[in-house]
């Protein structure tokens, strides 16, 4: 594949890589520039950072588009995925206009197992850490299955590891996704899952018969794969890009292109129709109303500045939801890739180590709130606790700020840090009460471990995991625990009966040991009752959470007077 398009060369500053400038139709583009999206293909992420394609906003644009008179001023803005493949030719002694170049080996007619393949290798070559990521066997199994009842062939559920290839270098002791918890939670990122994904899905195809190419496997698509392939990828602009690129094939069904259409078949001129080529005729007449867009292309393909990009762009025109943009910053990047843009991320006012503490606890294998946060990609559940209230939650352990029971003013957690995070033997390396604190709030600190530790007590102390029409489903933000308003006041507490009783953390045990005399005879049934609320009150009123807490609070610390009878206490 060869384009070429007149093109400037600029550098807004002598250290920033160069930026180019050019044109192109729109059919073309959408050739050779990506979409690496966010989405999620049968259940597990990709670790592509746009977000899904809204087909109604596409609509728009495409009728915006019909009228030829209509135009776009902002340019689409890309960046390199292979720097191999695009090349500024120089025609000036300034360098500065000449022509881009982008020249690569197509990938259209590649089956789906070679492109796996070859994103496959991408990838490795992106973090050859990726090499020593084991496969479970229990993933393999069920990735087989599922691809063999897809496509109607024969499957034995014993599948016998040997049979696969060796080149993928499968692990068959690794039957447990807590056996890769290492790998992943040391990236803290969805790159090392994708990677599995893929090479599971490799393996499956490997399966198939060698003539057979289907389109897809369990989710992974033929198009969703060549996205990362292609030679740039597409930064911002899909909607445009995507808009155009319709228009100009609807152009087509307009009275104006079948009258064209017409005279190629039988004007003046035309061919003998046994001579003619549709699909090229067709080309043809695309391209007459094809329109040109500006491209603003960075030279640069690190990941990291890509994402870097997309996030500012995005958040500083129209911002994103909290949760898809803490999701896309936290998750798109390994450790060694995010570390150079992390600053310029924070400089920005992104709240880069919030999003990262809170991608964590989505995704970790120990964390009680695994799989059970909305992340902002289309699909989400919505009964899966907000993004936004797990960071509220972790703020209060982690920066020991909101630690307030609804309705009084003193901050617990606050007071705890004051008072008592000096004396912790968890954070003993630091010289200072601020250096001591940066230790604990670091997005690895001890709090987190603390955070996790409590957390998980609280599941398994007053929830169920099994029933998610229960009351005190853990899962389910309907019910009476698994929501801000109890997971707030239930933090709050007990940062107020550490500061009440003198308590210093020194080792994770002790949150055990405090937890047990913490919640001394309340009775684990406290959140399993039906609590209705009046009609048109939701749990998120002031009214509401006030009283809650001081139900809880006064049962707390007396629970010989019995629970308290909830429907008698909601104010109307």
């Amino acid at each position: 594949m060869y384009f070429r398009y007149p093109a400037c060369l600029m550098r807004q500053t002598p250290e920033a890589k160069p930026l180019i400038l050019f044109s192109a139709p729109a059919t073309e583009i959408e050739q050779w520039a990506g979409v690496p999206q966010r989405q999620r293909l049968h259940g597990e992420e990709t670790v592509g950072f746009q977000r899904e394609e809204s087909v109604s906003r596409v609509a728009e644009i495409s009728a915006f588009f019909d009228n030829p008179h209509n135009i776009v001023q902002n340019p689409l803005l890309g960046a390199l995925q292979s720097a191999q493949s695009v090349t500024f030719v120089p025609v000036d002694e300034d360098q500065s206009v000449g022509h881009v170049v982008i020249e690569y080996e197509s990938v259209d007619d590649l089956k789906l197992l070679d492109l796996l393949r070859r994103l496959r290798d991408r990838l490795e070559q992106r973090l050859p850490g990726l090499l020593s990521a084991p496969i479970p066997q229990g993933r393999y199994q069920r990735t087989l299955t599922e691809a063999a009842k897809e496509h109607g062939m024969p499957h034995d559920p014993e599948v016998d590891l040997d049979d696969v290839d060796s080149e993928d270098d499968f692990d068959p002791s690794t039957d447990d996704p807590e056996d890769i918890s290492g790998i992943l939670l040391a990236e803290e990122t969805r790159i090392v899952d994708f990677y599995i994904e893929i090479r599971t899905r490799i393996a499956a195809l490997e399966k198939f018969p060698p003539e057979e190419d289907p389109d897809s496997i369990v989710g992974f698509t033929k198009e969703a794969v060549k996205s990362y392939l292609l030679p740039i990828v597409l930064v911002d602009g899909q909607h445009r890009l995507r808009g155009a690129v319709r228009a100009a094939r609807a152009s087509l069904e307009t009275p104006v292109g079948k009258k064209r259409l017409m005279e190629a078949l039988f004007g003046e001129g035309s061919v003998d129709p046994d001579e003619i080529d549709p699909d090229s005729l067709a080309g043809n007449l695309i391209k007459h109303n094809d329109r040109w867009l500006p491209m603003s292309l960075l030279m640069d393909d690190s990941p990291s500045e890509h994402v870097f990009q997309f996030v500012v762009v995005n958040q500083k025109a129209t911002p994103m939801g909290k949760a898809l943009l803490g999701t896309i910053v936290s998750t798109s990047l390994s450790k060694e890739e995010l570390e150079p843009v992390a600053q310029r991320l924070r400089n920005a006012k992104i709240q880069l180590d919030d999003s990262r503490a809170v991608a964590y606890l989505t995704r970790a294998e120990e964390s009680p709130f695994k799989g059970l946060v909305q992340t902002g990609i289309v699909g989400d559940n919505p009964e899966h606790l907000q993004w936004t209230v797990l960071k509220s939650l972790v703020q209060v352990f982690r920066e020991l700020t909101g630690g307030k029971l609804y309705g009084q003013k003193n901050d617990y957690a606050r007071k705890w840090r004051r008072e008592f995070l000096p004396q912790s033997e968890l954070v003993s390396e630091g010289d200072t009460d601020e250096a001591k604190f940066k230790i604990w709030s670091q997005a690895d600190g001890p709090w987190r471990t603390v955070f996790i530790r409590f957390f998980t007590l609280v599941r398994d102390k007053f929830g169920v995991i099994d029933d998610m029409r229960a009351p005190n489903a853990w899962g389910s933000s309907r019910g009476n625990l698994f929501n801000m308003v109890s997971l707030t006041i239930l933090a709050a507490d007990y940062f107020e009966y550490l500061c009440m009783r003198k308590k210093t953390l020194n080792h994770v045990a002790d949150v055990d040991a405090t937890f047990e005399d913490w919640l001394d005879g309340v009775k684990d049934s406290y959140f399993a009752r039906e609590w209705p609320l009046p009609t048109g009150m939701k749990k998120d009123q002031r009214p509401v959470k006030v009283k809650w807490a001081s139900l809880w609070s006064e049962y707390r610390r007396d629970p010989s007077t019995g629970l308290p009878k909830v429907i008698e206490y909601v104010p109307k």
